[in-house]
C-alpha cells in the first residue's frame, strides 16, 4: 500500500516553500524603517544559495547551506521559519522523513505560515507519513487536510486507504462506502481497486453483508468469474435449499461461468434427468464424456450406465416434442406449457421455449408460479432478450428456499449484461 506520490509530493512543497519566502529575503534589511519581515544581507544570500540548491534537486547542499544560516546571531522568528520553510522539504528531498515530518507539522502550527499554503503542508505531511507506512498518523494528517478545506480526490481516496492499512476497518469502510455512492450519484463506475478495498474491508470488521454487496457492484461492473463464483455459491448456503432448484442451479452456473464443475456433471445430468428434461441431461453427459478426464473408477461406471438411459429417454423425448406441444396447448392448467417451455429452452430453442412459458404463465393454475418465472427469465436470457428478462426475475418474491436467491443473482447478471463492462481502474 505504499504510495507512489513522492515527486509529485516534493514538487508542491517545493513550491509552497519558495515562492512566498525568496521575496522577503531577495530584499536587504533598510535601517530603522525596515517592515519587520525584512532580513539582513547576510541572511538573504545564504537563504537564496540554499533556495537555489533545492531547486537544483541537491537537497542534501541546501541542508549545508541552512546550517550557515544557523550560525548567525540573534534570529528572528520570520527567520526561523524561512529557514524552515526550506529545511522541510530538502529533508524530504534526501528521504529524512522523522526531521521532515516535525518540520512540516511545526510549519502547519506557525502563525507566519499564510493560510494559502496550510493545505500544501498538511498534505506534505499526510504524504509522508503514508509513504512510510504510518497509516494511523496518515489517516489523523489526511482528515485534518480535509477538515481545513482541502479537496483533493486523491487525498480523499488515500484516506480509505490509510484508515485500512490502519486496521481501522469501520473507518475504512464508511470512507469506501462513501466513495462509492458519489460515484453511482455521479453517474460514474467506481474503480476496482476501490470495490475491493471496500470488500476488504467488510471482511475485516466481518460484517458478510457489506461484503457480499461489494462482490454484487463488482460482479456487475467488472464481471470476473471469480465474483460469479462467489454470489453462485452463496445461493445455496442458506437452509433447506430446494432440491428441485438444483438444477437451475447449475444453469445459473453454466450460464454464467460457461461451465459447471467436472466433479458435477454427473450429479446435475441425474437431477435433471430425474425431473423430466433428458434433453439437458444428456447435453451435461456428452460435454463431460468429450472432456479429457470427465469420470473416474465408479464414478465412470455410474456415468456409463445413466448415459444409456438418458440417451434413449433423450431419444423419446425429442420424438415426442411436436405431441408433447399439443398435449400441453389442451391442458387445464399452465404447467405443463411451462415444462414444455423449458425443454425447448434446454434444446436450444430459447425464443420458443420463453414463449411456451409465457403462455403457460399466463393460462394460470401453476403450481409454483415463482419457479416458472425463474424459468422464463433463464429462457429470455437464453433468447438473448435480456432486458425482459431483468423484468421477470425482478418479478419473483417467493417460491421454494433458494428461489429469490437464484433470482437475485440472476439480476445482477442481466444487469451486467445490459451495461458496458468497467475497463479500467482508476
Amino acid at each position: 500500500m505504499r504510495a507512489n506520490t513522492s515527486r509529485a509530493l516534493l514538487a508542491l512543497t517545493i513550491a509552497a516553500s519558495l515562492n512566498g519566502a525568496a521575496c522577503a529575503a531577495d530584499a536587504p534589511a533598510a535601517a530603522a524603517s525596515q517592515p519587520v519581515n525584512a532580513v539582513p544581507p547576510a541572511f538573504a544570500t545564504a537563504f537564496n544559495a540554499a533556495q537555489d540548491l533545492l531547486k537544483n534537486g541537491n537537497g542534501a547542499g541546501a541542508l549545508a547551506k541552512l546550517k550557515e544560516l544557523d550560525a548567525l546571531p540573534d534570529q528572528t522568528p520570520y527567520e526561523k521559519y524561512l529557514i524552515q520553510r526550506v529545511r522541510a522539504p530538502a529533508e524530504y528531498a534526501i528521504n529524512d522523513f522523522t526531521n521532515a515530518l516535525a518540520d512540516f507539522n511545526a510549519l502547519v502550527d506557525n502563525p507566519l505560515l499564510p493560510a494559502t499554503d496550510k493545505l500544501i503542508m498538511l498534505k506534505s505531511s499526510a504524504g509522508i507519513y503514508y509513504s512510510s507506512e504510518q497509516y494511523a498518523k496518515a489517516a489523523v494528517a489526511i482528515q485534518r487536510y480535509l477538515d481545513a478545506g482541502g479537496d483533493d480526490p486523491q487525498m480523499k481516496s488515500l484516506l480509505t486507504q490509510a484508515q485500512y492499512g490502519a486496521k481501522d476497518y469501520p473507518a475504512a469502510a464508511k470512507s469506501a462506502r462513501a466513495e462509492v455512492d458519489a460515484d453511482y450519484a455521479a453517474g460514474r463506475v467506481p474503480s476496482e481497486k476501490l470495490l475491493r478495498l471496500l470488500y476488504s474491508a467488510y471482511v475485516g470488521m466481518k460484517d458478510d453483508a457489506g461484503a457480499v454487496t461489494a462482490v454484487e457492484h463488482m460482479a456487475v461492473d467488472y464481471p470476473k468469474a471469480e465474483y460469479w463464483a462467489d454470489l453462485i455459491s452463496r445461493t445455496r448456503e442458506i437452509d433447506n435449499f430446494s432440491d428441485r432448484l438444483v438444477p437451475d442451479y447449475y444453469r445459473l452456473k453454466a450460464q454464467v461461468l460457461g461451465q459447471v464443475d467436472d466433479r458435477e456433471r454427473l450429479n446435475y445430468a441425474a437431477i435433471t434427468a430425474r425431473q423430466g428434461y433428458p434433453i439437458e441431461a444428456k447435453k451435461v453427459l456428452d460435454a463431460a464424456f468429450a472432456s479429457q478426464k470427465p469420470f473416474t473408477g465408479t464414478s465412470l461406471a455410474d456415468a456409463n450406465k445413466l448415459r444409456a438411459e438418458i440417451n434413449k429417454a433423450a431419444a423419446t423425448d425429442l420424438a415426442q416434442m411436436a405431441a408433447n406441444e399439443s398435449a400441453a396447448r389442451s391442458a387445464k392448467d399452465g404447467n405443463a406449457l411451462v415444462g414444455q417451455g423449458l425443454n425447448e429452452t434446454l434444446n436450444d430453442n430459447a425464443a420458443k421455449g420463453a414463449e411456451l412459458i409465457e403462455q403457460g404463465i399466463a393460462k394460470g393454475g401453476l403450481r409454483a408460479p415463482d419457479e416458472a418465472r425463474l424459468h422464463l427469465g433463464y429462457a429470455q436470457i437464453r433468447a438473448g432478450r435480456t432486458a425482459d428478462a431483468l423484468k421477470t426475475f425482478q418479478a419473483i418474491n417467493g417460491g421454494a428456499p433458494g428461489t429469490t436467491q437464484l433470482a437475485h443473482v440472476w439480476i445482477l447478471y442481466a444487469q451486467s449484461q445490459l451495461k458496458a463492462p468497467a475497463t479500467a481502474s482508476k
